[in-house]
């Protein structure tokens, strides 16, 4: 152990020396809130392609999906087919469409780009608040990164909680959407190494190779307790049910257009390059979550006490001292390249979507336009301290499941977000400023209340059952309001 440690150690300081020359050159490129949000929309598919996977895929890819496959075995291997299925169709669906017609919007964020959608600071700024959910998953990859250091450095988890904290917000704080994109490039090469070396690691830790090993693992899980290899286990919090499941693939579709993602859409210096961007998303996104089947191996090779703790177990018993050093590096890395995306998003959501176009326009702040966008650019970086102070607060004490904890704010996001997108982007004859408020309200709302009344255990599901809410009530608004005010059909259109 005392060998994985300096191993670490000797990691972590290259990481930091790395993530700090490109914060530097973030810091050097930012100059204008447009540049601190969406890197001014300058950057290449390749480099976003991966900048995408690696925000996608966070911190709970790498600890909390495998801790669910060591607790509830084969059925949480439905995570693995959400991740590969739903979240790669979700991203085609939206992106193309999306960053075409933002080349006339030049919008900054999600709230962004739906306020000038539809004309309405109601969406705007409704969005914006809707967006605060995300702090319960800036949170969520903060309490990853703190169990890293106690796992395998032995730090306290409250101090490793702060080194992480203060680690993600000064990079972000200096270099903005520049500093996020560069890091997350450079992180997801990391997570693709790590993901495939822990599948392939079945065959050398199971006699048979892939095969005989999985035939081994199966035998050994069903003579444990035959829910272990069902496609459904009642015991799991996630794929209970077959709703329950179909329910994780709606949402995992929706998460495609988290506003920490959008705005690496809304990047894209060319929209027709969004093909190939999608390609290199989608090949380090297999790579990646290769990784969750090391809660498999690790349920028939290892006893640990927290079900997070399970992947670190399995590659300390697994591999060599500086693969397991390897592996913390990733996790830390994984737990940045999502969290700066959301601190870029949230900073956003207040200097540019509530101060910069609601504020300022309608005089409630006396600013010139270059006076707001000096101040906008200070607010983005002041928020992300007052963020990362709040996200800090809420996993003091560490969440049961990592993987779960993350499900409270996206689910809450896409809830109120979904129907007026995807309406606007595809029926936009029907997409009107009344019905994109009535979705963003009552799938909101629908969240909310299946959450206070316990109607469904999982997250993941409750955020789906709350989409589908906010969609069909922007369909049916929409139909009912068509005729009452002016559509975006014709707006659309002239982008297409």
């Amino acid at each position: 152990m005392a060998e994985v440690q300096i191993m670490m150690w000797i990691g972590l300081v290259l990481l930091l020396i790395i993530i700090g020359y490109l914060g530097y050159l973030g810091y050097k490129k930012t100059n204008t809130v447009s540049d601190f949000s969406i890197a001014g929309e300058s950057l290449g598919p390749v480099i976003l392609g991966l900048a995408y996977a690696a925000t996608f895929f966070s911190a709970s890819t790498f600890i909390g999906y495998p801790g669910w496959a060591y607790q509830w075995g084969f059925s949480s291997i439905w995570i693995f087919l959400t991740l590969i299925i739903a979240s790669p169709l979700g991203l085609i669906v939206v992106a193309k469409r999306a960053r075409k017609m933002n080349m006339t919007q030049k919008s900054l964020s999600l709230a962004d780009w739906l306020g000038d959608r539809y004309n309405s600071d109601f969406i705007r700024v409704g969005t914006a608040l809707v967006c605060l959910f995300n702090i319960f998953y800036i949170a969520a990859q903060f309490a990853a990164g703190a169990w890293i250091f106690n796992t395998l450095l032995d730090i306290p988890y409250t101090i490793g909680l702060i080194i992480i904290a203060v680690l993600v917000v000064a990079y972000v704080y200096t270099g903005g959407s520049y500093a996020d994109i560069y890091t997350d490039a450079a992180q997801a090469v990391l997570m693709a190494i790590m993901g495939v070396l822990v599948f392939i690691s079945v065959f050398w830790m199971f006699p048979g190779g892939l095969t005989e090993g999985f035939t081994s693992i199966s035998q050994t899980l069903a003579d444990r307790d035959p829910s272990m290899v069902s496609l459904i286990n009642p015991s799991s919090i996630v794929f209970y049910s077959v709703p329950a499941i179909i329910g994780a693939f709606i949402i995992q579709f929706a998460f495609s257009s988290q506003p920490q993602l959008f705005n690496k859409v809304l990047a894209l210096k060319d929209p027709r390059d969004m093909r190939k961007m999608i390609m290199v998303y989608v090949f380090a996104s297999f790579c990646f979550i290769l990784v969750i089947f090391g809660g498999l191996f690790a349920s028939v090779t290892v006893t640990v006490d927290e079900i997070d703790q399970a992947i670190l177990s399995y590659v300390l018993q697994a591999f060599p001292p500086i693969v397991a050093a390897f592996l913390g590096i990733v996790v830390i890395a994984a737990a940045m390249s999502t969290t700066d995306g959301i601190f870029v998003v949230m900073s956003t959501l207040v200097a540019n979507d509530i101060y910069r176009k609601f504020l300022v326009p309608r005089g409630y702040v006396k600013a010139t336009q270059e006076q707001a966008d000096r101040t906008a650019l200070k607010i983005s970086r002041y928020s992300v301290l007052v963020v990362g102070v709040i996200s800090f607060i809420l996993v003091l004490n560490p969440p049961a499941s990592i993987g779960m904890f993350i499900w409270i704010g996206i689910s809450g996001v896409a809830s109120g977000t979904l129907g007026p997108l995807l309406v606007g982007l595809f029926f936009p004859n029907i997409a009107t400023t009344s019905a994109a408020k009535i979705s963003l309200v009552s799938g909101v709302g629908a969240y909310v209340l299946i959450i206070i009344l316990n109607f469904e255990k999982s997250t993941m599901a409750a955020g789906a059952w709350a989409v589908l809410v906010g969609v069909f009530a922007m369909l049916v608004a929409g139909y009912m309001t068509k005729n009452k005010e002016a559509s975006l059909d014709s707006d659309v259109r002239e982008t297409m």
